[in-house]
């Protein structure tokens, strides 16, 4: 029996969504090759199930995101696509075999609030500083496009 779609109050609404890798390993380790699969299978996602995605980060074991959806069909099936094609090229690119995902991925409507949008922006934001990956939120490779996972040259 399929799960009940969960609830979304109203059309166009904000959710913050946490998707965490199976007994916390680390397969989403940033670096070149991730980074821009991560953002292709997000970009190929979105554009097939047509939602705005306002903030994505990833981190060793999770990644987060920030989303505007129509209604939960739309989410439910973006992120069935998401996690889908994700585990598929990071068992490609790691080598690991099996389940990459520990759970279904866990959402929170964000209320229309915008001290609430900001708190939860700044939170994604901020992930790298939170876990002592980098000193300064602009340290962050996703936030300096020329910080140490880029392949760009100075």
């Amino acid at each position: 029996m399929p799960r009940r779609l969960r609830y979304l109050p109203a059309p166009r609404t904000l959710v913050f969504i946490t998707c965490r890798a199976v007994q916390g390993r680390f397969l989403f380790r940033p670096g070149p090759a991730l980074n821009d699969l991560v953002l292709g299978v997000l970009g190929r996602c979105q554009r097939n199930h047509d939602l705005t995605l306002c903030a994505v980060t990833t981190l060793s074991s999770h990644f987060h995101l920030l989303a505007v959806v129509e209604d939960a069909r739309q989410i439910s099936g973006f992120m069935r696509d998401v996690k889908s094609k994700l585990a598929r090229e990071v068992n490609r690119l790691t080598r690991w075999q099996g389940h990459v995902f520990e759970r279904r991925y866990d959402m929170a409507v964000v209320t229309e609030e915008e001290g609430a949008q900001v708190e939860r922006l700044a939170y994604i934001l901020a992930n790298g500083v939170k876990e002592n990956l980098v000193e300064r939120v602009r340290d962050w490779p996703a936030c300096n496009p020329a910080g140490p996972c880029s392949t760009a040259s100075p």
